[in-house]
């Protein structure tokens, strides 16, 4: 991924990477950005995001006066910076609109507030990053036109064994402990394509969670199993999903919870 990622940059391409969440998408560019001498910049896209961060909006400045504020994209744009457009199939239709212009061939940035027409320094790269539209709540399918002005770079699942390993020199935990999070992870992930049953915004387990539970540090698999819950299970609201989480990590790690005393034992 690393050298097609590569290739891409050396084509002024912009990349759209789409993979699962966490398999190291923004992380990737990140590196290779750090790598090179550049800035890197990350916009975290949502069904909220105002075209205001991308673009800019007029401030009040210590004079009282009103100034116009660059946005971050026509920073980067500007300055040769490299940019990350994360979620992108989570940003509002206005967002998508505005960088048109720029992924057209003329690439230019149109600043609406200020009429002017910034033009891409030879350095700046844009990449966007995305989860598969239907598998995770609330994507929606990019149109192939504008999917079209993108050279797309797919990101696949780590392998289990390959995860274990990762999880075992990353987080200096036990192989046998390693095995067991990755376990409870394709558990629950399988459970939510299947059904759908965890579909909100925490209703799956992901990479960051996972390593989150391993740099806990259990000692023992009781404890393993707590900890794992209370980082899981609790985020949930519906007591079906929080018995169902439980049930998995209870089948991995081969004991009883009982949260109760847990948590008379951390108040006391």
């Amino acid at each position: 991924h690393l050298r097609n990622l590569a290739r891409i940059v050396l084509s002024s391409y912009p990349a759209l990477l789409q993979g699962p969440t966490s398999s190291g998408k923004t992380r990737m560019v990140e590196h290779l950005a750090r790598r090179t001498g550049h800035r890197f910049i990350r916009i975290n896209n949502h069904e909220h995001t105002d075209l205001q961060e991308y673009l800019g909006t007029y401030v009040t400045n210590r004079e009282g006066k009103l100034e116009f504020q660059e946005g971050v994209l026509v920073q980067a744009v500007r300055n040769g910076h490299w940019i990350v457009l994360d979620e992108l199939n989570l940003a509002p239709s206005e967002v998508l609109e505005a960088l048109n212009r720029l992924l057209d061939d003329n690439q230019e940035l149109l600043v609406p507030e200020t009429q002017e027409v910034v033009r891409p320094h030879p350095h700046f790269r844009l990449f966007a990053t995305q989860n598969p539209a239907g598998l995770y709540g609330g994507r929606k399918q990019l149109s192939r036109a504008f999917r079209n002005r993108f050279l797309e770079l797919h990101f696949d699942n780590i392998p289990d064994d390959e995860l274990a390993v990762i999880l075992e020199r990353r987080c200096a935990i036990p192989p046998s402990y390693c095995k067991c999070l990755v376990g409870v992870m394709k558990d629950l992930q399988r459970a939510r394509h299947k059904d759908r049953v965890f579909d909100g915004k925490h209703g799956f387990i992901t990479l960051r969670d996972l390593f989150r539970w391993a740099d806990r540090q259990p000692n023992g698999y009781q404890e393993l199993a707590e900890a794992g819950f209370m980082l899981l299970g609790e985020r949930l609201r519906n007591e079906t999903e929080k018995l169902f989480v439980r049930g998995v990590i209870e089948k991995h790690t081969k004991v009883r919870l009982n949260m109760d005393s847990v948590y008379e034992a951390v108040f006391e």
